[in-house]
């Protein structure tokens, strides 16, 4: 009987997660003005549409530069300072957790003062604002999750390299990066999605339409009478695709990286 009432919560627990989802998929696929629950035929029309804008494409292919570009900004630093944060001791360590703490903070109240160091530094209105703002949010959080995850690695085996005539900087190359790739994997999942999906940051700090990403373009369907439900629905679920694939590549390696261990 427990493990029924367990089933049956979880059962209905995914099913409100998925619901939005599934009925996005369901509105993507059904013909304009259809309003029964299940449509007596589906189309691609709306699929159509969208990828035979040239102006979709540009919008992914910018979405694709921002979450790489800030991927290779954000991992490295993470696992350096996740590593020090979780083996060093030294000055200023105790107030880790504060600064961790600031992308908690409602991002729009940083906006107006980011937007006017970027515009003094000269990259306002260009690929690069995007990638150091993105970076500059998700590195306290994936900070965190590799902090965590170090402190699951036994330093016996950083000592045991030691004994082996290993330098730290060899013990850190060849015995803990190795052990780390979880902790990294569940870091650039979380620092993707947030990139990819994050339309804040594109719309404050982006002017010019030649570097415009997919929120844009989602938010063109919505209009100021009217709002092309299929034509929303069906670029929503294009855009679902590459983190629910990046996911799933990653996904041993993230499940092992957010409980702190190091077999995947």
């Amino acid at each position: 009987m427990k493990r029924f009432a367990q089933a049956a919560v979880l059962t209905a627990l995914a099913a409100f997660c998925l619901f939005p989802i599934l009925w996005g998929v369901r509105t993507s696929l059904s013909p304009p003005l259809e309003k029964s629950l299940w449509p007596a035929r589906l189309t691609v029309e709306h699929y159509e549409k969208i990828l035979s804008r040239a102006d979709f494409y540009r919008y992914a292919l910018n979405s694709l530069v921002l979450t790489a570009g800030t991927l290779l900004v954000v991992i490295p630093l993470a696992l350096m300072a996740g590593y020090a944060l979780a083996r060093h001791r030294f000055w200023g360590r105790q107030a880790a957790p504060v600064l961790l703490a600031l992308p908690l903070l409602p991002t729009v109240s940083f906006l107006v003062p980011i937007a006017g160091y970027l515009h003094v530094m000269g990259l306002y209105d260009t690929r690069w604002a995007l990638v150091l703002a993105n970076a500059a949010f998700a590195l306290p959080f994936a900070i965190w999750m590799v902090w965590n995850f170090v402190h699951a690695i036994p330093l016996s085996l950083e000592e045991a390299a030691f004994l082996d005539g290993c330098s730290r900087l060899q013990a850190l190359v060849r015995v803990v990066l190795p052990a780390m790739a979880p902790g990294a994997a569940a870091a650039a999942v979380f620092v993707a999605v947030q990139s990819w999906s994050n339309y804040l940051f594109a719309f404050a700090l982006t002017s010019d339409s030649r570097i415009r990403v997919l929120p844009h373009a989602i938010v063109e369907y919505i209009g100021q009478f009217s709002t092309d439900l299929g034509g929303l629905t069906a670029i929503g679920t294009l855009t679902l695709i590459p983190p629910l694939v990046l996911y799933q590549l990653l996904q041993k390696w993230f499940i092992a990286g957010m409980y702190g261990s190091s077999r995947p």
